[in-house]
């Protein structure tokens, strides 16, 4: 778990070029079975919408270009499927995939987020028989 961070002084192009590459290298690295994605909220700023679109769709190209299954769930799913409560706070997510997962020390929220899809995707997910 972890989080893409491109250095604050590049531009929006060359940030989402790093992104794609980083994404690129982890696949490769790791060759998952699948990757797991949460669909868009509605977010309250139209800057920070189109910053979410623009990022969103560089990731999705990446993952399309490499093929493999990619599953999306809603942020409220993916709550009900760790807590059990479609609204639940941030603190609550973190705090249950923390339990669930046998973690001492707090998550950062964006791992702690990318933690609860994979749980989630657990959860849902059929399993070829």
């Amino acid at each position: 778990m972890g989080c893409f961070r491109p250095p604050r002084s590049t531009g929006r192009p060359r940030a989402l070029a790093f992104l794609v590459e980083q994404l690129t290298a982890l696949l490769d690295r790791l060759a998952p079975d699948v990757v797991v994605v949460e669909t868009p909220f509605a977010a309250r700023h139209l800057a920070a919408a189109l910053a979410l679109a623009e990022t969103r769709g560089a990731l999705l190209a990446t993952l399309g270009r490499w093929g493999g299954e990619v599953a999306e769930y809603a942020p409220a799913r993916v709550k009900a499927a760790v807590v059990g409560y479609g609204r639940a706070e941030k603190q609550q997510v973190g705090y249950v995939v923390r339990q669930r997962l046998g973690l001492v020390e707090a998550l950062p929220e964006d791992a702690a987020d990318a933690l609860a899809l994979a749980l989630c995707h657990l959860a849902y997910a059929t399993v070829p028989r």
